[in-house]
């Protein structure tokens, strides 16, 4: 048919409610991350740590299995507040290298295809571009690291009983906010990375440099001047030193793990400074337009 002989409409189905439009933008990102199958079997590996905590948890009020390890019933408390700061510091660096993977990923084939103006061209704005990018991230992470953290609480306040849930309320809280906190900053610089870097292998490896680098070279400045103050420029010994006071580690671990000598708040404000660094790289980058110059 000839297209002068077409009549074109208005569409007028159903649209898709405005709080909610940065949903679609998240279903469709996350999407392609699971058509890998390598990605799929990552995701299922970081669900293995929880599992064996689950077995765990089982076993130390199990009469059967305390009588065949021999562990008697001190087995029962060994679930506590170190635990579960262990336990939780493996997967959020499960979650640390799954952000590596899909957040370049997602961001810049946008940035390499000059698909941000055909996004922003639709009833879309940049924040709501933004937070559907990272809402698909932290939903993610969320799934291997606080939401398995607060099942484990459950079923250890389940079989533990005598008001053990009710005497450690303040754990719940405490994964919830250490959790987040940990996937909030690693979303926010992932995305700011990517945005920067076309190549998605260049920018894995770029943020991977940004975690390890400064590390480095916060040691070679901590011995030389014999302080820990030069320990905040890492990312991840702010994010554990914050932390250390969450989950109310006692004194003697803090010592051995060298969370000592650094006020708590310091790290605060060394990852809020971060937040505004990427917030404001994010901006500049974020645009409908782009100018090639030659």
């Amino acid at each position: 048919m000839a297209v002068y002989k077409r009549t074109y409409k208005v569409y007028d189905g159903a649209l898709t409610p405005s709080w909610s439009r940065f949903l679609v933008l998240s279903r469709y990102s996350a999407a392609p991350l699971f058509q890998s199958k390598l990605f799929t079997a990552f995701t299922i590996l970081c669900l293995v740590p929880p599992f064996i905590g689950a077995l765990a948890i089982y076993g130390s009020h199990n009469a059967t299995i305390q009588a065949f390890l021999g562990t008697g019933s001190r087995a029962s408390h060994f679930v506590n507040n170190v635990w579960f700061w262990i336990f939780l510091q493996n997967q959020v660096w499960l979650a640390s290298v799954m952000a590596l993977w899909a957040v370049p990923g997602m961001m810049s084939r946008d940035f390499a295809n000059q698909a941000l103006q055909l996004y922003l061209s639709r009833p879309l704005s940049r924040a709501e571009y933004l937070l559907g990018k990272i809402f698909t991230v932290m939903l993610l992470l969320s799934c291997i690291t606080w939401i398995p953290g607060l099942l484990l609480f459950g079923l250890e306040s389940q079989l533990q009983g005598q008001g053990w849930g009710g005497e450690n309320l303040w754990l719940v809280g405490a994964i919830f906010i250490g959790c987040l906190l940990w996937i909030a900053v690693i979303a926010l610089l992932a995305t700011a990375v990517s945005v920067w870097v076309k190549w998605r292998i260049a920018a894995s490896a770029l943020m991977l440099a940004i975690f390890l680098v400064p590390l480095a070279f916060a040691k070679v400045m901590t011995a030389i001047l014999g302080s820990q103050w030069g320990n905040l420029l890492g990312v991840p010994y702010s994010l554990q030193l914050i932390w250390t006071r969450l989950f109310r580690i006692p004194q003697p671990y803090i010592h051995a793990w060298d969370y000592e000598g650094v006020p708590v708040w310091s790290a605060w404000i060394s990852l809020l400074g971060l937040c505004v660094i990427c917030l404001m790289l994010l901006n500049r980058r974020l645009r409908a337009r782009e100018v090639e110059r030659g």
